[in-house]
């Protein structure tokens, strides 16, 4: 039954006494519903496409939403794996502190701890077992200690990361999922994890384990997963001798603020469940105050409704001819308003609804996939409810407030028009082309007056952005039509295709303004992505600090003086050629503190005190700190003729090294905290050993030096990273612990190659033992970004595709007007052809260049800082593929709907 006949039969039926108000209301819209439902029926095609238009963009951004709200962790989330599930984590540092809380709810200091050590628990001790029952006592409740050592492995010394704590602990039952064997039942027994399995432990049987000093045997007894935060290699019992000591605190009873700030006096930070839950204060947040979850859910909400809106307001042209036959048959207008919005309720609610139910359980599927590796720290599957919700809301509102824009003015429809399929869009007033100038401009100015603002937490800066870029986008749109009617009189000595292409979408604006969106909206969200991403990569890029020279290697993972042997007979083994020396760097131990608790090296200009190495906020000056050493960077150690041959010293330079001198590059060198320049006194250089500690004394030290050149140094290893020489015996004598061996591997033909790599990277495959050839900055593999910017691109595609065909299924009937007239079906194809390669390429163009001006200051905001000025990357190369791939794709996409001639029908002679 057609609309019309179904009208006229509501209309004849007799209703008797009228109706009260809330059924009348309810008959109508059952009827509106029915005649919607026919109408979708009786248009299959056209009505897939709508609905297609709309599922499949829900359906990818509602599987992103589950993929990135899994892999962020909150910070409630992060506690529950930090404490195993318990009430608390407590940590041990030996130093009381203020206490504060930072953004993940952690009681830590406020500043840096005191230099005093912390008062002890009382019954404190020397062994695990007193500490426990300590702080049992304090806390009047029991614990379980828990300690974190890095133990070696094998002959390469494999550096591996292990838990100690008691299985069988109350504290452990939700930590430990069991795979395979059983739980350790004595100290010299272990689980083994994925991760440890990847590193080279057996599954099973004797394995031995250097831990500091000491060599000990033990037996893998099973597999396991933790739950627990970090990835970590080996899990048995505490360690007497550990890098960290802390204690689980079990139970049922909440740890407070009251008894962290207690614990922090003793100087313990605390992790506690109920404290992260219901902090006494808002936790503060750190960088533009939101993170990427955030991002992906506003830029998916912005996309859903410039794809679902214009998927409805395409097709409006021939729903207009539907109702006026309903209006012929006596239809009143809010009657047929509820016939438009009871299709985008059954069209727009079912394909929302399945695409985000299809979406979410494809982001299920996908997540074990895409957390499997387990040397990384995710969240838990994450089903985003409130996200879904909004998305789910918003695609159903959005189908619904665009029949209601299509509906407008149905009081005064040209029934003849809207038959005869004639008609126009409505003359747009005079005020919107300013209007949407004004937004334009608007938009872009608050987007780019964000950049002088702070960038704390409680600034407006992601408000203002987001503010700014839709009032730009919605100042675009309402320009497009004036746009639309200046490109129709300039193409006015345009070929004929392109010239009644043009015509035509100046005379149908509404439904050409609708793909615009459909299309723009995309590109412009991705082009600012990938400015704001590209811009970051060359921040980056500029900060870069080589680890070695360029095109040489560096071998590290092996700490003996044997396995770093062994390696070199083994490079040598792949090309005799190349040469091998071994370095490393160094630090000072901090007296009386634990094993690995160092000091570092800061070198002191003319005139400076090392009371002046930082400013008030406990920030490096450049005014009076040069070279600053740690292990790995700053000062570099080695063997006296090991140096000599990779630098090629000359007899002087050599001779230093030999009697205890310093080799120091004394000219300007930019590094890590900017250009620095080591400045020598009668040959010697002040030195400073840092302590951060509050109170501590810094104390300072006269080295005897030579200065040697920025072209010396560049010889054997990148000047940015290292502007001092020491012998290894120099190192020692001064009381220097020397850390971080690496071996460097030069090839006296000039770099190493990519087979030359290759073959050591196999060679030299045993797990721990790390090659890398320095290739310069390699930008860092960024996935969840990567996810948001493939889903903008595909969703931009698919919105042009099916934007076109929609367009494409509307222009038919003029096209059959067309080819009755006489026009050859070529003519007709480039039409279509030209109507949609116009959209494509106004849409592409705009978009990619309002996607630039917007996230230019997003790359300036992400790229500024104190010693350095913003950096802004245009993905010119990537707007270029959408300008140019987009019109041809549209192009394409009309050529093919429009392949079969229009149908006509001769109706008389």
């Amino acid at each position: 039954m057609s609309t019309a006949v179904a009208a006229r039969t509501a209309a004849d039926v007799p209703l008797g006494p009228v109706q009260p108000r809330t059924r009348s209301w309810w008959t109508g819209w059952r009827l509106a519903l029915r005649m919607a439902r026919r109408d979708v029926r009786r248009d299959r095609g056209r009505s897939w496409f709508v609905w297609l238009m709309i599922a499949v963009p829900v359906a990818i951004l509602a599987a992103t939403q589950v993929l990135v709200a899994s892999f962020d962790l909150s910070p409630i989330e992060r506690a529950r794996l930090a404490t195993g599930g318990n009430q608390a984590v407590i940590h041990w540092s030996g130093r009381p502190f203020e206490p504060s809380l930072n953004s993940y709810g952690d009681v830590v200091p406020e500043d840096e701890p005191a230099a005093a050590e912390a008062p002890t628990l009382p019954g404190w001790g020397k062994s695990l077992a007193s500490r426990e029952a300590a702080v049992a006592r304090f806390l009047d409740r029991p614990v379980s200690a828990i300690t974190w050592s890095s133990p070696t492995f094998g002959v390469a010394e494999v550096g591996l990361l292990m838990v100690g704590v008691d299985p069988r602990s109350p504290a452990m039952a939700d930590v430990i999922r069991l795979t395979e064997g059983r739980l350790p039942a004595s100290p010299s027994e272990v689980l083994v994890t994925a991760r440890g399995v990847r590193s080279g432990l057996p599954t099973g049987g004797d394995v031995r384990l250097t831990l500091g000093d000491t060599a000990a045997g033990y037996t893998v007894v099973g597999r396991a997963d933790l739950q627990l935060l970090g990835s970590y290699d080996l899990l048995g019992y505490p360690q007497q001798t550990s890098d960290e000591l802390g204690f689980l605190v079990p139970g049922d009873r909440t740890v407070t603020w009251e008894d962290a700030t207690r614990l922090a006096s003793h100087g313990f930070t605390t992790t506690s469940m109920a404290i992260v839950a219901h902090p006494p204060r808002p936790l503060p947040r750190s960088g533009l105050g939101f993170g990427i979850g955030d991002v992906a859910l506003v830029v998916g909400l912005v996309e859903v409704a410039l794809l679902v809106g214009p998927a409805f307001a395409i097709g409006a042209a021939r729903q207009r001819r539907s109702l006026a036959l309903a209006a012929l048959n006596g239809a009143e207008p809010r009657q047929l308003r509820r016939v438009a919005l009871g299709q985008a309720l059954l069209v727009g609610s079912t394909a929302t609804l399945t695409g985000t139910v299809v979406g979410t359980g494809a982001g299920i599927a996908l997540w074990p996939v895409w957390a499997s590796d387990p040397a990384e720290t995710h969240g838990p599957l994450d089903v985003p409810g409130l996200a879904l919700a909004l998305l789910l809301a918003l695609g159903t509102l959005t189908a619904l407030g665009s029949a209601l824009v299509t509906t407008r003015g149905l009081a005064r429809l040209s029934l003849v028009s809207a038959l005869s399929g004639t008609t126009r869009s409505a003359p747009p007033g005079r005020g919107a082309p300013i209007a949407g100038v004004l937004l334009l401009t608007t938009g872009l100015a608050a987007t780019w007056w964000s950049t002088t603002l702070p960038r704390d937490a409680n600034s407006m800066v992601p408000w203002l952005v987001l503010a700014g870029g839709l009032a730009a986008l919605a100042g675009l749109l309402l320009s497009t039509p004036a746009l639309l009617r200046l490109l129709a009189r300039l193409g006015s000595g345009a070929p004929v295709a392109l010239r009644m292409a043009l015509r035509d979408l100046a005379r149908h604006r509404g439904r050409a303004t609708a793909i615009v969106a459909s299309v723009a909206g995309g590109v412009l969200i991705l082009t600012a992505v990938w400015t704001a991403m590209g811009s970051g990569d060359a921040d980056r890029a500029r900060r870069h600090i080589p680890v070695t020279r360029a095109g040489q290697a560096v071998i590290t993972g092996v700490e003996s003086e044997s396995g770093r042997a062994g390696v070199a007979a083994t490079v040598r083994s792949v090309d005799p050629r190349l040469r091998t020396t071994s370095v490393a760097g160094t630090a000072v131990p901090r007296p009386g503190g634990d094993d690995g608790d160092t000091l570092n090296i800061a070198g002191l200009r003319k005139g400076c005190t090392a009371a002046d190495l930082f400013d008030g906020q406990g920030r490096a000056t450049s005014r009076c700190r040069s070279v600053f050493a740690y292990p790995g960077s700053g000062i570099l150690v080695g063997a006296t003729a090991d140096l000599v041959r990779l630098f090629g010293l000359d007899a002087a330079q050599a001779d230093a090294l030999t009697h205890g001198r310093l080799l120091v590059n004394t000219e300007p060198v930019p590094g890590f905290e900017g250009t620095s320049v080591n400045e020598l006194d009668r040959g010697r250089l002040q030195v400073a050993y840092v302590d951060y500690m509050i109170g501590a004394k810094q104390r300072t030290e006269w080295l005897p030096a030579l200065a040697i050149s920025t072209e010396v140094i560049g010889r054997g290893a990148p000047p940015a990273r290292y502007s001092v020489l020491a012998s290894t015996s120099t190192a020692v004598t001064l009381g220097w612990s020397v850390e971080l061996w690496q071996l460097l591997v030069d090839d006296p033909d000039g770099p190493i190659t990519a087979a030359t790599e290759a073959a050591l990277r196999e060679a030299l495959a045993a797990p721990g033992i790390d090659v890398q050839v320095e290739h310069g900055f390699v930008p860092e593999p960024q996935p969840v970004l990567w996810l948001i910017a493939g889903t903008l691109a595909l969703l931009a595609v698919i919105g042009a595709a099916m934007s076109t065909i929609l367009a494409a299924a509307e222009l038919r009937p003029f096209l059959a007007t067309f080819t009755a007239v006489g026009a050859p079906p070529a003519l007709t194809r480039r039409l279509a052809m030209a109507q949609a390669a116009v959209l494509g390429l106004l849409a592409s163009g705009l978009g990619s260049l309002l996607g630039m001006a917007l996230g230019a200051p997003l790359g300036a905001i992400s790229t500024s800082w104190e010693d350095a000025e913003p950096v802004v990357v245009l993905p010119w190369l990537a707007a270029g593929v959408f300008t140019i791939g987009v019109p041809v794709v549209a192009g394409a996409v009309a050529a093919l709907a429009t392949s079969r001639a229009p149908a006509t029908t001769r109706i008389a002679d």
